[in-house]
């Protein structure tokens, strides 16, 4: 006894609303439109690779130190951090604060174990000794 559908319903393809097409075209002041099949190129990516590769070939220290403090910054800034996982300090404050020491302590460690700011961090305490001391 079920009355099947009416077969002379036709039915649009339905069209974006005025939200969706303004919020995809508007570019805002001072920016450029781009095209629809551009992509976005991951410059810091890019640029972080570019620094691995560099440290590798230099073998200082001084860059893998520049990660752990931005990292550590980065962690603060936004409120989590990752060792193998998302830690947000709202859940975890002990664990996101360990870390981000960890970070800074690593970061410390690799900018000391480099000779050239080691001299100059032996050099700025023996200044600061003779003002203060």
């Amino acid at each position: 006894m079920g009355t099947s559908a009416p077969t002379s319903v036709k039915v649009k393809a339905s069209a974006p609303s005025p939200v969706e097409a303004k919020g995809k075209d508007e570019v805002k002041k001072g920016q450029q439109p781009t095209p629809k099949n551009a992509k976005v190129w991951p410059w810091k990516t890019l640029l972080g690779l570019t620094l691995i590769l560099t440290e590798l070939w230099l073998n200082t220290g001084i860059i893998w130190g520049v990660f752990m403090l931005l990292w550590a910054i980065m962690g603060i800034s936004s409120g989590q951090t990752y060792i193998l996982e998302v830690l947000q300090r709202k859940e975890h404050p002990i664990l996101f604060w360990f870390t981000i020491h960890l970070w800074l302590l690593f970061a410390a460690f690799f900018f000391v174990s480099n000779q050239h700011i080691y001299s100059l961090c032996l050099a700025v305490v023996a200044k600061v000794t003779a003002v203060f001391g």
